[in-house]
């Protein structure tokens, strides 16, 4: 569904953000290539918009494709605003990538569980679940889709140093499928009282039990080149 780059226009989805109050009033959502972590690189497009503390608007810039990939053979989706996870989680599924009633490790600053306008009817088409994601869902209100739809059974929420230090022990016995869903802003500046490296191990331990990897970007949270270092550093062997 993402073979073509587009541009939301109207206040649906995260286009919705500030929409009376921004000039341009609409975001662009790349294709997908198959690529490797190490051809990251910004581009020139404006993916959000949103206003900052003093309500100037603040324009954010990302990569030039989604990018689809593997890391140590898990597959791999990296691409910029959440939401676009409910779509390739339901993918995934399709294409027997992972099974449905999988555990979500969701490593984020924000819980992402904000209650969506609408949800989707179970066992819909794929075409019906791209409209839905770039139209319903945004950055925060994605997760409970997936659990309404039998995507997710369980969830592993860690937004904190304490969740952090029990996620292990919280999947030490997981029988189901694993979906790391990580969101780069856990090392924005906000982050930053949790221990780089600790972070860093963790998350590869547990990427190397997953079947399945999804990482955001969020340009809103975490500045892109850094973002781009952050994944690099983790996951490029």
């Amino acid at each position: 569904m993402y073979n073509s780059s587009f541009h939301i226009r109207k206040p649906i989805s995260n286009n919705s953000f500030s929409y009376r109050m921004r000039t341009g009033r609409n975001l662009y959502v790349p294709n997908i290539v198959n690529w490797i972590i190490g051809d990251l690189e910004i581009w020139n497009k404006i993916v959000f918009e949103e206003c900052d503390d003093v309500w100037e608007i603040i324009s954010f810039k990302w990569l030039k494709n989604f990018i689809k990939t593997d890391i140590a053979w898990v597959p791999t989706y990296i691409f910029d605003n959440h939401n676009h996870a409910f779509f390739f989680w339901n993918e995934a599924i399709i294409e027997w990538k992972i099974k449905a009633w999988a555990t979500l490790v969701h490593i984020d600053e924000h819980s992402d569980l904000a209650e969506p306008s609408e949800y989707l009817e179970k066992n819909t088409s794929l075409e019906e679940v791209f409209l839905y994601t770039n139209s319903v869902l945004n950055v925060g209100n994605y997760i409970k889709p997936a659990i309404n739809s039998w995507i997710i059974n369980k969830l592993i929420k860690v937004t904190s140093e304490e969740e952090l230090d029990n996620l292990l022990s919280e999947i030490e016995w997981e029988k189901n499928d694993i979906i790391l869903n990580l969101d780069i802003d856990f090392f924005s500046p906000w982050m930053e009282y949790i221990n780089y490296d600790k972070k860093k191990k963790l998350i590869q331990e547990v990427a190397a039990k997953s079947q399945l990897i999804t990482i955001a970007t969020s340009p809103f949270f975490i500045n892109q080149k850094k973002a781009i270092e952050v994944i690099q550093d983790l996951f490029w062997v």
